[in-house]
C-alpha cells in the first residue's frame, strides 16, 4: 500500500476514479441488465489507471420482487472478471434514515478497487478515529505491550488513532466522561464519499467522476479536488466499438 506524504509524491500526477451506479441500479430491470450496462466500463478505467491510482464505486443494493438484489457483489465480480482490478475493500454505509419503506435496503456499499495491490493510494491516517480504551485498559493503564517480533515494549496504539474499519458510523462519545463510544448512528453518503476522496487523493488533484450528480461533484470539489467528468457511454464504447 502506498502511504506517502504529499511532499514525497510531489511531481506525481495521480488521479482518482469515482463511479456512481445509483441511477443504473434504479433503472435496471434485472441484475444481468445492470451488468450489461457496465460492460466495457471496467476495462476502460483499468487501462487509464496507473499502479497507484484507485477506483471507488457506489453500488447500492436494492429490493426487487420480494428479495434482495445483491447489486454490489454482482458488480464486484463482474468488474474483476472484465479487468484485472483487485477488490481491496467494501465500505458499508447505513441508509435507513434515507429510505421510506420497510422493504428497502438499509445499507449501501462502496467498492474499493485498485490496480496494483502493492502501490495503491490509501492515506488511512487521514480518517483514523480516536481510540476507545487508551488509558482505561483492563487492569489499569497498559499503553504498551510486548512485541512478539522484537522482544521489547511497543505502543498498543497508533498515534494517529485507530483503524476506522469498513462500517463507517457516526460516533457519540459525549455521554460519559471517558472516550468510550456511547452511541453510534449512520453517516450521510456524502460524508462517506468525502472520506474516500481524502484517502485516495491530495488537494489540487483531479478526480474522474463517472455518472455522479451534483451532490457527488460538490463533495469532491469541497475537498479542493478538481472534478473531471467522464461519460459512461464513451468509456463503454471504447471497448464495444
Amino acid at each position: 500500500m502506498k502511504n506517502s506524504s504529499h511532499r514525497e509524491r510531489e511531481g506525481i500526477d495521480d488521479r482518482m476514479y469515482f463511479v456512481d451506479l445509483t441511477a443504473c441500479v434504479s433503472q435496471a430491470t434485472s441484475i444481468d441488465g445492470l451488468l450489461d450496462e457496465t460492460s466495457g466500463l471496467w476495462s476502460s478505467i483499468y487501462d487509464r489507471m496507473s499502479d497507484s491510482e484507485v477506483l471507488w464505486v457506489i453500488a447500492p443494493n436494492d429490493y426487487r420482487g420480494g428479495r434482495m438484489w445483491p447489486a454490489a457483489m454482482a458488480i464486484a465480480d463482474h468488474a474483476r472478471g472484465e479487468a484485472n482490478l483487485v477488490l481491496k475493500n467494501t465500505i458499508t454505509v447505513h441508509r435507513w434514515e434515507d429510505r421510506g419503506a420497510d422493504m428497502e435496503s438499509a445499507y449501501d456499499e462502496i467498492l474499493f478497487f485498485v490496480k496494483n495491490k502493492r502501490e495503491y493510494r490509501f492515506e488511512k491516517d487521514r480518517i483514523r478515529v480516536a481510540h476507545v480504551y487508551e488509558g482505561h485498559e483492563w487492569g489499569g493503564e497498559r499503553r504498551k505491550g510486548n512485541s512478539a517480533y522484537h522482544d521489547q515494549k511497543v505502543s498498543r496504539y497508533n498515534e494517529n488513532g485507530k483503524d476506522p474499519g469498513n462500517v463507517w458510523l457516526k460516533e457519540d462519545r459525549t455521554q460519559t466522561d471517558n472516550q468510550e463510544i456511547d452511541e453510534t448512528g449512520p453517516i450521510p453518503l456524502e460524508e462517506a464519499v468525502r472520506r474516500c476522496v481524502i484517502v485516495g487523493s491530495d488537494e489540487g488533484e483531479a478526480v474522474y467522476v463517472i455518472n455522479g450528480g451534483d451532490s457527488l461533484v460538490d463533495t469532491v470539489t469541497g475537498e479542493d479536488r478538481v472534478v473531471e467528468k467522464l461519460a459512461h457511454t464513451n468509456l463503454t464504447g471504447e471497448v464495444t466499438n
